[in-house]
């Protein structure tokens, strides 16, 4: 047997062992879905907070204050804000109109009695504000009500924060207010602090949970590197946050940012920016603001607020083309109201952007086959010589237009497209529910025809998925018609024959999106074949 035949077995024996290992680091699956609570009562009077402690006294950070804790609701978020620190304690998506059960999500919630997050606090400052009880002052009409917290730290400063939920968008404007109160000019180096619960067995799930920092590039961490040594963020930050499946949090204030960083334990992701310091005379004021997005990565969205947010969308590796590709999507999706439909109308549209290029290429795969007795008889003849060999097995493809390298650009088409899919449907929120026809319900999760009571042993599969054997089968059917490789050995071939079996192993519970897409690469990539291999094909007469 040829070693690099048993190579190759054996590779691919490594592989389905540990399949499971791989699925979770190439392939985010499922993200958990969020607890859903019932709404909190919303009132519209006004209420007082505790009052700080006297001027000059810490006493606070030893004291057990009991906080006020009021809801809000509007049509995107239902919140509670406490006046420990002027935070927020809950922070909760609706979802989208239509599609709540698919859309909504707990972006935070703080325990009992915890300060919450976009807490301010003064660098170098004795007082910790994130934890100080603030005077809150509620005003405006159920759903588009401003919550104002005030601490006073007599003869010192004023912080006053005030929060505007936008009632149009998944945002908040949060206004940061300081007032001097010394006898002399300062210096106020604020920090706001951010955060989001993730649910501890998100990983089983193929989920992901980023922090993530723009500089005009997009630079983020995962919480595996959170957890062991956190994340400094880059230089000449504009904005910060975090992003999972589907979501993202992002905080972006109106002035300089100086320093970000990120960590996270096993309940809650938390970041701080620190802010270049104001600079208040004697007795003046300035005012400040941050914007606030909690929503879905929905790239219209968050393109929307002019900031680059939507980059979080298109980030990484082709995130560009994977924004394209959406684009097309919803195109066709306006025409056909089901994304299945539109998958198949994209798949068409590429094969027929490429079928000049791929007719090309498959041409002279067919040529190449042709004039193989050729390319052997030069070999043969000039075996001692191969400076000779080389000129001539040139000149013979010259004569009759034949690049070897052509042979591979098919595939080398389909890996950029494969990899924005790959990329794309686990997590355009748009896909995430989206069915197709009968039993394909989610285009986003695996095409589940039968699910079982137990799972397979070391796999973990516990359904019946059509779309990947369908997909492995049209592949195997794609491979027989088309023309062989000149010089293939018997080893090659059989390899070749097994790439189906274990790319249909490998994406067996990959989204029924993919799959789908892969299987009809597959059949429109058969039926141009058929009508190529009908096509006579024409060599220099020498040759023939």
């Amino acid at each position: 047997m040829d070693k690099n035949y048993l190579k190759a077995i054996v590779f691919s024996l490594l592989i389905l062992l540990f399949y499971p290992v791989l699925l979770k680091w190439f392939y985010p699956n499922q993200a958990q879905t969020a607890r859903v609570d019932a709404p909190a009562p919303v009132t519209d009077s006004p209420i007082q907070g505790e009052a700080p402690p006297s001027a000059g006294e810490n006493s606070y950070l030893k004291q057990a204050v009991k906080p006020v804790t009021v809801p809000f609701e509007n049509q995107h978020y239902r919140i509670e804000f406490s006046t420990i620190g002027g935070t927020v304690t809950r922070l909760f998506y609706k979802g989208e109109q239509g599609r709540e059960s698919l859309t909504q999500t707990e972006f935070f919630s703080a325990p009992v009695g915890e300060a919450g997050i976009f807490g301010v606090n003064m660098a170098g400052e004795v007082a910790d504000l994130t934890h100080t009880p603030f005077k809150l002052n509620r005003r405006g009409r159920a759903g588009r009500e401003v919550f104002e917290f005030t601490y006073e730290l007599p003869a010192q400063y004023e912080v006053t924060k005030t929060f505007t939920p936008n009632p149009d968008k998944p945002a908040l404007d949060l206004s940061v207010r300081i007032r001097n109160l010394a006898g002399e000019e300062r210096r106020f180096p604020l920090t706001i602090m951010y955060g989001m619960n993730h649910e501890k067995d998100f990983q089983k799930n193929y989920g992901f949970f980023d922090a993530v920092a723009y500089n005009g590039k997009i630079k983020t961490a995962n919480i595996g590197k959170l957890k062991k040594k956190g994340f400094a963020a880059p230089d000449n930050l504009l904005w910060a946050g975090m992003i999972k499946k589907y979501f993202a949090l992002l905080v972006k204030p109106e002035w300089k940012i100086e320093t970000g960083k990120a960590r996270a334990d096993e309940q809650v992701m938390r970041g701080e920016i620190g802010m270049a310091s104001l600079v208040i005379p004697a007795g003046g004021e300035d005012t400040r603001h941050f914007l606030i997005y909690a929503g879905p990565q929905r790239y219209e969205t968050l393109r929307g607020f002019g900031c680059d947010f939507e980059k979080v969308f298109s980030r990484g590796f082709l995130g560009n083309f994977k924004t394209i590709l959406l684009a097309i999507l919803k195109f066709f999706y306006g025409f056909t109201h089901n994304f299945g439909w539109a998958l198949v109308l994209l798949t068409l549209l590429i094969k027929l952007v490429f079928a000049p290029l791929t007719h090309v290429s498959y041409a002279n795969m067919k040529k190449m086959q042709i004039i193989q007795p050729k390319m052997k008889a030069i070999q043969e003849h000039y075996k001692n010589d191969p400076q000779k060999q080389q000129r001539e097995l040139m000149e013979l493809y010259r004569r009759n237009k034949v690049n070897p390298v052509m042979g591979c650009l098919p595939m080398l088409i389909q890996i950029p497209i494969f990899i924005a899919m790959f990329r794309l449907l686990p997590e355009a929120i748009e896909l995430h529910g989206a069915p197709f026809v009968g039993w394909i319900t989610d285009l986003s999760a695996p095409d589940r025809l039968i699910t079982f009571r137990a799972s397979l042993p070391l796999l973990g599969w516990n359904s019946l998925n059509i779309l990947p054997i369908l997909m492995a089968l049209s592949q195997l059917w794609y491979q027989k018609i088309m023309p062989q490789q000149p010089g293939a050995s018997p080893e090659q071939a059989n390899i070749m024959n097994f790439m189906p079996l274990f790319f249909g192993f490998i994406c067996y519970n990959m989204p029924s999106g993919l799959t789908l897409y892969w299987t009809l690469q597959n059949l429109f990539s058969i039926i141009q074949q058929v009508f190529i291999n009908r096509i006579a094909i024409v060599l220099h007469h020498e040759d023939q």
